[in-house]
């Protein structure tokens, strides 16, 4: 009986302590959801006003347009060779493929067995080039051909002679293909030119004659009649003067026939590096226009800018060009600002906002690894010579009278009106200078918000 009792104590004496505990925690959390009025105000009012500031710096303050641009070519050519006449014009070679670069002397693509020659010369090839022909697009063949060595300049500039032939032929032995001639593959040329030399020879042996029969001719006797045979100085003057005409004629075929440059084989570019940027050429299939398309000259930069900004702009000024993607910068300068301008929508499409086309030039030639690229351009409108007092826009304001100030955080946060002379601005910043000197510096902090 007596451990029973003692172990009914133990219980109780544990129930009573737990029920104390449990009867402290719900005061205190009563306490905690419990609050007086004053409590509930403050927890609910406004917050306490803060400032929003920022520090005063010393700093050089440029005017910038920050925008995207095009990477593109001087120009772009197209270029469609066509088979002989009676033949299929069918793509037979296709040596570089579209973003392969193009050189001089070069031959891109072949259709039916003859080959697209690339050579630089301002003016497309629009004739055959053929012995004797005269002209400035001779001249530019000469150019094109001394560049690559094989000219060696004795024909006068302009004119198809002898060295330009010689010229033209080393070029198509330099690329592995036969020489095109005057006789188009044919045997004409060459029996002309025999019968010619034939003529020459003919008239030679006429003359050979008359001279002969000169040497054998007695002295004259002046007791004998004269003779009703021509006189034999006659006959050599005519016997030379057949001798002159047939040698005449055989130098005017031989000037006139020979090596030639056909305008189907020749596609002259006006600047390089060119690059091929667009290719039809397939082996085996019919050649379609336009073949091959290359971008010719330096690479430089296109871009659109609001019509606005152009009183910001002007050509000569300075510009930084970032490639992103190729982890590259360069400099570069506005060489060209064109009209505004509106695209010409597609059929059923609405036109574009207009725009300000701008050309930018880069200081130095770009690598190829740049074409198609769009890249960032920062054009810098205007800048301050030298560090000067700079506060962000939203710190100045400006009173009814049209004065300027910032409020500068003094000492225990007291605000200072400090009146200011606004100068230039960008990136948000603008050049600020204190009505009276040393009441604004460089650390000191100002209000630019609430």
């Amino acid at each position: 009986m007596r451990g029973t009792r003692l172990a009914r104590r133990r219980w109780f004496t544990l129930g009573l302590a737990v029920a104390c505990a449990l009867l402290s925690l719900g005061g205190l959390a009563l306490s905690t959801l419990v609050k007086s009025p004053a409590q509930l105000a403050a927890e609910t009012g406004p917050p306490t006003a803060s400032l929003l500031t920022s520090v005063v710096e010393r700093r050089v303050v440029a005017s910038t347009i920050v925008t995207r641009a095009a990477v593109v070519s001087a120009r772009t050519v197209e270029a469609t060779p066509s088979g002989r006449q009676g033949e299929a014009a069918v793509v037979t070679a296709v040596r570089r493929g579209v973003g392969a670069e193009v050189r001089p002397g070069d031959v891109p693509v072949e259709v039916s067995g003859r080959p697209l020659i690339v050579l630089a010369g301002p003016v497309p090839a629009y004739r055959d080039l053929r012995p004797d022909d005269e002209g400035k697009d001779v001249a530019m063949l000469q150019s094109a051909l001394r560049s690559l060595g094989l000219y060696s300049g004795r024909d006068r500039a302009g004119y198809f002679g002898s060295a330009t032939k010689q010229a033209v032929a080393a070029l198509y032995t330099k690329i592995g293909y036969r020489v095109p001639t005057t006789a188009g593959g044919t045997d004409k040329d060459s029996d002309a030119l025999a019968g010619g030399q034939s003529i020459v020879e003919e008239k030679q042996r006429a003359v050979d004659e008359v001279l002969r029969k000169i040497a054998a001719q007695p002295s004259p006797d002046p007791s004998r009649p004269p003779s009703a045979e021509e006189p034999l100085t006659e006959q050599l003057r005519r016997a030379r003067a057949e001798l002159d005409r047939a040698k005449s004629a055989l130098a005017k075929l031989v000037a006139r026939t020979g090596p030639m440059l056909p305008a189907g084989e020749a596609l002259f570019l006006s600047g390089f590096p060119a690059r091929v940027v667009q290719s039809r050429a397939k082996v085996g299939e019919t050649v379609q226009a336009p073949l091959i398309t290359l971008s010719t000259g330096q690479l430089a930069f296109e871009a659109k800018l609001r019509p606005d900004q152009g009183i910001l702009i002007r050509v000569g000024m300075a510009a930084e060009v970032v490639a992103e993607s190729l982890g590259g910068a360069v400099t570069a300068t506005i060489s060209e600002i064109g009209p505004v301008t509106i695209d010409t929508p597609a059929a059923g499409g609405a036109a574009g906002p207009p725009y300000l086309p701008v050309r930018i030039t880069p200081a130095q030639a770009l690598p190829l690894t740049w074409s198609g690229q769009n890249v960032r351009l920062t054009i810098t409108s205007a800048q301050t010579p030298n560090p000067v007092l700079v506060v962000p826009l939203s710190a100045v304001s400006a009173a009814s009278d049209g004065k300027t100030s910032v409020a500068k955080v003094g000492p225990n946060q007291a605000l200072i009106r400090v009146p200011v002379t606004a100068g230039a601005s960008g990136d948000g910043y603008v050049e600020v200078t204190p009505a009276v000197a040393d009441t604004l510096a460089a650390g000191d902090r100002v209000v630019v918000g609430r």
